[in-house]
């Protein structure tokens, strides 16, 4: 694209006909234009969001689907988004890109529509405080009119909720299960994992405190290794000894939610608790293809009234009163058998 456009900007000597079809003035006069229109994008302000810098061609962002760089491409996603609500995005990139406009123009409609839905029909002002990280159940609070509020929660790439690989991601899942998975691991798992491999093992109490982390000291030296053996790691360091580690891991992790879930349940009450106040007055901003789209919870999407196992697919099936079927994945978000144990439940 770059290189397109580099050459159409360098001047071309005169074609020199002699008739009516010479157009070398109005091309010149194009490359003008274009030299001023780099000109000026290459000046524009850079703006800096807690530890995200936006900059003209950050608007890339909303039509990057790299899987591997979703959570770094969904931070500068949703900068952009508290930044433009918020009046931080200079005017300047409106009117030199069209994106930046009609990015800005998405926005302003959905606003719209999340307020026709408490029949707010006069916005004099609209701000946005910028929730999201583990412990938060939605990424936004919008204010309008400095008195209403609206808790929204932003997916990409998607038209509705049940495009997402998941809306939500409870930590700590033993708090809804009739036993604590993190034990069970540690006392018929991890010991022989850990002792196979002649590496460290935690105590039992500061494992159970300090697992639910995405770099727990405490298994440090085992992460490492887990990370050393895979292929797909910055850090793989191709040692078999490693690799043999990081298979060990995947298949120990898989087995130990396999026979757990084949021995305990869901605690059907606390999950449905957990999710109603997670879900409830929640709006969902699904963004797809140039285009934001509202999604309003219904609470009976979320109340279980029936759960089936499907350990082989290390997973509850849980069905609602709404009819709709949630899967319930037990998954590790940080390495298999290693750190981080959590539901994904989509």
């Amino acid at each position: 694209m770059m290189s397109d456009l580099t050459s159409i900007i360098k001047p071309k000597k005169c074609c020199c006909l002699k008739d009516d079809t010479c157009r070398c003035k109005e091309i010149k006069t194009i490359q003008r234009y274009i030299r001023t229109w780099f000109i000026k994008i290459n000046e524009l302000a850079i703006i800096s969001y807690q530890k995200e810098h936006i900059t003209y061609r950050s608007i890339n962002v909303f039509t990057e689907k790299e899987r591997s760089k979703n959570d770094s491409n969904n931070k500068k996603r949703e900068a952009i988004i508290v930044s433009i609500i918020n009046n931080k995005i200079p005017k300047e990139y409106y009117i030199y890109s069209l994106r930046w406009y009609n990015l800005k123009n998405t926005i302003d409609l959905f606003i719209k529509n999340l307020c026709e839905t408490k029949n707010i029909i006069k916005v004099d002002s609209v701000s946005c405080i910028h929730k999201g990280g583990r412990n938060s159940s939605y990424d936004f609070k919008f204010i309008v009119n400095k008195s209403e509020e609206f808790l929204v929660e932003f997916k990409f790439n998607a038209y509705s909720v049940n495009d997402t690989p998941q809306f939500v991601s409870p930590m700590k899942p033993s708090q809804y299960l009739e036993s604590s998975y993190e034990e069970y691991y540690y006392e018929n798992y991890l010991t022989t994992l850990v002792n196979e491999f002649n590496m460290s093992l935690p105590t039992k109490e500061e494992y159970l405190k300090r697992i639910h982390s995405t770099n727990p000291k405490c298994v440090k030296e085992l992460q490492d290794k887990y990370y050393r053996g895979c292929i797909k790691s910055s850090k793989y360091s191709g040692k078999e000894n490693d690799i043999d580690f990081y298979k060990a891991s995947i298949k120990t992790a898989k087995r130990s939610i396999l026979n757990f879930i084949s021995n305990y349940d869901l605690v059907q009450d606390k999950l449905t608790e957990y999710l109603v106040g997670t879900q409830k007055n929640k709006n969902y901003m699904l963004y797809k293809d140039s285009n934001i789209h509202l999604e309003k919870i219904n609470v009976d999407q979320y109340i279980i009234t029936e759960i089936t196992k499907d350990p082989k697919g290390s997973r509850y099936i849980a069905k609602t009163k709404s009819g709709e079927k949630l899967k319930i994945l037990m998954r590790w978000k940080n390495g298999n058998g290693i750190a981080f144990p959590c539901f994904q439940i989509s």
